[in-house]
């Protein structure tokens, strides 16, 4: 029975053994037919179509493909054509377009050299690391180079380096603040240069390339966003003109200053034969008539031609408005680099009209020979308005030492200015501003250290628009939130701390309308510090908000902010706790603070934060002083303290303003006996009490 099983199944595994050798067969002969007509022939395809992608097209008509190669491929190879032709169209239409765009290029080139040629102006364009990008031959003439300045060199290898880059620095802050959009001359400003050779002095024009920067790019824009990319540089030969005016400084000076030897002597004589008994009584008469008439006639002259000197050099310098806050960062920034000395902004804003750099300069070498003398090496550097009806604006460095005696002081003048152009003594800098200086001990309370000043009188801004008051449709009305307004007293030491040894910040916000519990929001905050009875204006806080919600018209001309300024701005729940962090350890100070504390108190939450600092309010220490009658707003309060001030009706410019009339009121409370923090609280508490009461009633 086994053999009989093993025998029947010997024709079904040959049976088996034949369908997988069949089955082999079939398939190896299916990839080789594969292989030769579809993956070989799609393999040649494909290299073709590289081909054709690759190759110089120039008509209608792109490379071919022969469709009858390809068999089965033919659609395949068919639509390759198809994208070949539509591949040379559009080859033929960017070449067009390129020759095109090429040539309009090479007019406008040919254009621009025209007008560049023909400019009596020398022009380069720069970029903010001052490589040169563009010139004109005017440029080649003015800067008197008989080569080529070549692309991409950097123009300090011809030009003196300390003017440009300073009015780079000038228009950098400028738009970087901002001030750019309503500034008198925008994105330009002037200055006066030189060779570095030191032969030919060069007035100039300097106007900044605005550029939006990229997103995500490392540039820091200004507030309204551009960034400067570069600059346009035009350039005259002002060496003739400087040098004529160098002489006739020269002549008028000899003339002045000459004629001082001869009057002297004259007077003397005068006085001699004046005494002399020898003479009878008609000739006496007579010579000394006729000596001291010369006297006269020669003093005369002397104040008329030391007028004249005065006005031509006055005249004939290049100046321009500038805003102190400006001018004495710049000093800052100066001093900052080349002094162990540190300068601190202090006071309100001014405008003065004068040359920045020759200013810059001037503060910078005063600061230095100040700190020799004295050792001093903080400073203070405020700007002081018109005093007694003078037109002047002043200039004051305030340092903890003695003050210059005259003669020192004079004989720093006569020294030549480091980095001064054409050789300029500090002296020639103030005689261009029609001003002088001199140096005096300022009084100082009991025990505390002796403070000194240098001041400088400027002459006031000739125009200076952002300096006006933009109209509003009114002032804030009075806020009244008991519940904010009266405060506990600070009865740990703070409280019994005397006012004027506070620390304090001031700050004052601009919203979208009058009621937060119905959505109005805040748009701006700003805030000063005080310290030691001193403004710090450099340091500031100062930010626009997004309120999220449309600015309603009627509330712009009461700050002037519109959506386009706050769009993109942070919004409150951002800017809050960098708020809280800059007023920590502060006491706070605003004017109607309820209006303001209870748009901070809102958002609180949100935020959080917790705004738990002590507050005095201005409007309220003004009751407490002057009584319930009379005008209790910041612009009625600071006109009768005789505060003129600049920037007003902005978020910071308010704060300022708040600032300037608080430490003047600490001084009046003095004298009310209210001297320490919690006094100051306790009399506000009582007037907000009888304010409850009168409207309970």
């Amino acid at each position: 029975m086994a053999v009989r099983g093993s025998d029947a199944a010997d024709p079904l595994l040959t049976y088996a053994v034949v369908m997988t050798a069949a089955c082999a067969a079939a398939v190896w002969g299916l990839w080789l037919a594969v292989d030769r007509y579809l993956l070989r022939a799609a393999e040649t395809l494909s290299r073709e179509a590289g081909l054709i992608a690759h190759g110089n097209a120039e008509g209608a008509v792109g490379g071919r493909v022969p469709l009858a190669r390809y068999g089965d491929l033919q659609p395949i190879a068919r639509a390759v054509n198809d994208l070949s032709d539509k591949l040379a169209l559009v080859r033929r239409d960017i070449a067009r377009t390129v020759a095109e765009s090429t040539a309009k290029a090479e007019e406008q080139k040919t254009q621009l050299a025209a007008v560049l040629r023909d400019l009596h102006e020398g022009v380069l364009v720069c970029n903010t690391r001052h490589q040169i990008l563009l010139y004109n031959q005017t440029a080649l003439d003015i800067l008197h180079l008989t080569g080529e300045l070549g692309l991409g060199r950097s123009l300090l290898h011809f030009v003196v380096a300390e003017p440009l880059t300073h009015t780079l620095e000038r228009l950098s802050l400028r738009v970087r603040e901002g001030r750019h959009i309503n500034h008198e001359h925008g994105t330009t400003a002037q200055f006066v240069g030189a060779t570095t050779d030191g032969r030919i002095l060069l007035e100039g024009r300097m106007s900044a390339i605005l550029q939006d920067p990229e997103p995500g790019s490392d540039e820091t824009p200004g507030i309204n966003g551009p960034i400067i990319t570069g600059y346009v540089l035009t350039l005259s030969d002002a060496t003739s003109e400087l040098a004529a005016l160098g002489q006739r400084d020269a002549l008028l000076r000899e003339a002045t200053e000459g004629f001082r030897a001869p009057i002297a002597n004259l007077r003397a004589a005068v006085e001699t034969l004046y005494d002399a008994p020898d003479l009878g009584p008609g000739d006496r008469a007579a010579f000394e008539s006729a000596m001291l008439d010369s006297c006269d006639s020669l003093s005369r002259r002397l104040e008329q031609v030391t007028a004249a000197y005065r006005s031509i050099v006055t005249g004939s310098w290049p100046m321009s408005d500038i805003h102190s806050n400006n001018l004495i960062g710049l000093v800052a920034h100066r001093v900052g680099t080349e002094s162990p000395t540190t300068v601190t902004l202090t006071g309100l804003p001014q405008w003065v009209h004068g040359d920045s750099h020759g200013l810059v300069l001037l503060f910078a070498y005063l600061i230095e020979k100040v700190h020799h003398l004295t050792g001093a090496t903080a400073f203070d550097l405020e700007a002081a308005g018109p005093q007694d009806g003078d037109r002047w604006v002043y200039l004051d460095l305030v340092w903890e030492g003695p003050a210059v005696p005259s003669a020192t002081l004079d004989g720093w003048l006569e020294q030549t200015l480091p980095g001064g152009l054409g050789g300029l003594s500090a002296g020639d800098v103030l005689q261009h501003h029609r001003s002088t200086a001199w140096s005096e001990p300022l009084a100082t309370s009991n025990g505390t250290a002796m403070r000194a000043r240098l001041r400088v009188p400027l002459p006031p801004a000739q125009s200076p628009r952002s300096a006006l008051p933009r109209p509003r449709a009114g002032a804030r009305p009075e806020f009244f939130d008991f519940g904010l307004l009266h405060q506990p007293l600070a009865t740990s030491e703070l409280g019994r701390t005397p006012l004027d040894r506070l620390h304090y910040v001031v700050f004052d916000t601009e919203t979208t309308g009058l009621s937060p519990s119905t959505g109005d929001e805040i748009i701006q905050i700003a805030a000063v510090r005080v310290v030691g009875g001193r403004i710090l204006t450099g340091e500031t806080f100062n930010t626009l908000v997004d309120p999220k919600r449309p600015i309603p018209p009627e509330s712009v001309p009461f700050h002037g902010i519109t959506d386009g300024m706050v769009a993109g701005q942070p919004t409150i729940d951002a800017v809050l706790p960098q708020f809280r962090g800059f007023v920590s350890g502060a006491v706070l100070v605003a004017h109607n603070a309820a209006f303001d504390l209870k748009f901070l108190k809102m958002k609180e939450r949100a935020a959080g934060v917790c705004f738990d600092c002590p507050v005095l309010d201005t409007m309220l220490l003004s009751r407490m002083l002057l009584g319930n009658d009379g005008d209790h707003t910041l612009d009625g309060i600071a006109e009768r303290l005789g505060i003129e001030v600049v920037d007003r009706h902005t978020a910071l410019g308010d704060s300022l303003v708040t600032a300037a009339v608080f430490l003047r009121m600490i001084e009046m409370l003095r004298e009310r006996d209210v001297r320490t923090l919690d006094d100051a609280i306790r009399g506000a508490n009582i007037l907000v009490e009888l304010a409850a009461r009168e409207r309970a009633f």
